[in-house]
């Protein structure tokens, strides 16, 4: 059976237009779920959410009118199209020969899945007919569905995207726009996303590092370029420790591994060091409790935005620390040794908690000058007056 749709351009993205039944859609696409799936760059669906949509479908008063947005490369397309010739906007799609998975689900996940799940009480919910809007992706420009998603959830519907800012820089490897020189920067914020999702009690960073590109989300006290900055140092010190192995690394999809495994060790790594800045400035930090984020879920935090020790000033003038640290002490070494060489410095500071709290004695810094002299402060090389 061939489907009818109109073929045509908005701004720089072809696009295609057309219905389909639900069971045709089911079986030929896919949600590419991050870290789980090659190219993934969205979140696990929400349970609460698609069952929600299946109560709703359930009361057989329901109706869909907006689009399911799927992404196909023009390469498959043109597998799968055939034209008419009095008319250059209509097209025709004929699935009878495919068996794989042609489309990716960029938007419409969870009416799918609330939808498969209903079906399981009505198989006539097979053949619902949904209005489907097709990206044409050009070859290696997996991105632009990125692109598409992030302005549909950043805009539309102020989901949270901070998944995509990360998976953008895996993209940027696999689109050759990325080399082994520029590791740090994916690094980074492959190190920001884990100490953002790590819900330990004894990780003072988790939903600390503003990710989204979303700017009016409530959660989080630093930007995640401040703290990319602020770890880049760090993680120089990882490459450099692991130069031989980077030079080996010949495809993309190494890169990608290699980069998030790092991440990993590095946020473990970070999340330690941090452990003993809370025990020794205790209370400039929160006990763990949780706040309601924009999406009205619950998140867990333990940083204090009444003291700049996680802000901006705290989170480089202590990082920059444990880099001089990695590098002038300890040859580019993680291990135990630099940690302990670090609680000895960060314990025999002069600083105590109250010159962290905003508008005291640290206050009026803002420059990388001023977070060097912040970290001699810490390690009592300089001298400072103390606002009471």
């Amino acid at each position: 059976m061939k489907f009818p749709a109109i073929k045509y351009n908005q701004s720089n993205y072809r696009l295609v237009s057309t219905v389909l039944p639900f069971n045709l859609i089911n079986r030929l696409s896919k949600t590419l779920i991050y870290g789980k799936d090659e190219g993934g760059y969205q979140r696990e669906q929400d349970q609460k959410h698609f069952l929600n949509i299946k109560k709703y479908i359930e009361t057989n008063d329901f109706i869909f009118p907006n689009s399911i947005i799927l992404a196909i490369d023009e390469v498959k397309f043109q597998e799968i199209v055939s034209y008419d010739h009095d008319n250059k906007s209509l097209v025709y799609l004929n699935f009878e020969k495919i068996n794989d998975i042609v489309f990716r689900v960029v938007d419409g996940q969870h009416r799918l899945l609330g939808i498969q799940n209903a079906i399981l009480k009505d198989e006539l919910l097979e053949e619902l007919q949904l209005q489907i809007s097709i990206i044409l992706t050009p070859a290696n420009k997996r991105s632009i569905e990125m692109e598409i998603f992030s302005n549909i959830n950043s805009k539309a519907k102020r989901l949270k995207t901070d998944l995509i800012e990360l998976a953008k820089y895996d993209y940027r490897i696999i689109e050759n726009k990325v080399g082994k020189d520029e590791l740090n920067q994916h690094i980074a914020i492959n190190t920001a996303f884990y100490l953002n999702e790590n819900f330990t009690s004894s990780n003072v960073w988790q939903n600390a590092i503003k990710i989204d590109i979303h700017g009016e989300h409530k959660i989080g006290i630093i930007g995640v370029k401040a703290f990319s900055e602020a770890i880049s140092g760090i993680i120089a010190s990882y490459l450099n420790k692991d130069s031989n192995k980077i030079s080996s690394l010949d495809v993309s999809n190494d890169l990608i591994i290699y980069s998030r495994n790092t991440a990993k060790e590095l946020s473990e790594f970070i999340i330690k060091a941090w452990q003993i800045v809370y025990k020794k400035w205790n209370n400039t930090f929160l006990d763990p409790h949780k706040i309601i984020d924009i999406d009205n879920q619950y998140k867990s935090i333990i940083y204090n935005p009444s003291f700049y020790i996680q802000k901006t000033l705290g989170c480089k003038s202590i990082n920059y620390i444990l880099h001089d640290l990695l590098k002038q002490k300890f040859g580019n070494k993680f291990n135990q040794e630099v940690l302990l060489e670090f609680e000895k410095i960060i314990f025999e500071s002069k600083l105590n908690d109250s010159d962290w709290l905003l508008g005291k004695t640290l206050s009026g810094i803002s420059s990388e000058s001023g977070f060097n002299k912040v970290s001699r402060i810490i390690k009592n090389e300089e001298d400072f007056i103390r606002k009471e």
